[in-house]
Order: structure tokens, then sequence, then C-alpha cells
């Protein structure tokens, strides 16, 4: 599987990274937990007990309103749906082009 560029970020510490930048990392996110969903033929009922959430929560973060989710949460929602997720850091070889990659 090929890895995919996500969105690129700038080299300062995370707690700086653009809004843009985390609501993209967000949307991402979003659309792998939908597929996985559409895969194992789950319900957002079933999807939500296995993420240990609620339907409504689940729903709202589908319909695109991640205010509220975090990237932690959601890599800990694509867990709980049977994806294994590896975070790798590495110096970046150009100044100024770190990305975030997934590997889908």
């Amino acid at each position: 599987m090929p890895i995919q560029s996500v969105t690129s970020i700038s080299p300062q510490a995370a707690h700086r990274v653009s809004f843009d930048a985390r609501q993209s990392l967000r949307s991402q996110l979003t659309s792998m937990i939908a597929e996985a969903l559409a895969e194992r033929q789950l319900s957002q009922v079933d999807a939500a007990r296995m993420c240990d959430t609620d339907q409504p929560t689940l729903s709202k973060i589908l319909a695109g309103r991640k205010q509220n989710a975090s990237s932690e949460k959601l890599l800990c929602w694509l867990m709980a749906l049977g994806w294994d997720v590896e975070i790798r850091l590495k110096r970046s070889a150009g100044v100024g082009k770190p990305g975030v990659m997934l590997d889908e």
C-alpha cells in the first residue's frame, strides 16, 4: 500500500501547527473511520460501542463536526476498528518540508 501524504506541517513544535493542518489530518482520519465502518459493514451503534463512545458523538464526527475530536481520539477509534497505527518520526531531509504521512 502506498504512503499517502496527508498534509505538510511547519517545522515548529506540534502545539504551533496551524489550525488548517490539524483539521486536514482529522479529516483524513475521519474518512478512514468511515471507510472502516463501510468495509466491516458496521452500524454506527456497533462502531460507537467498539470505540467506547456513543452513536450521536460518532455521527457528529462522521458528519464533519470534528471540533471536539482530537487526532489522538480518532487514532484510538481506528485501532478499535481494527487498524494498526504506527507513528514514525524522522528528521526532515529539507528545511521546512516535514509532513504527516498515512499508509492506507
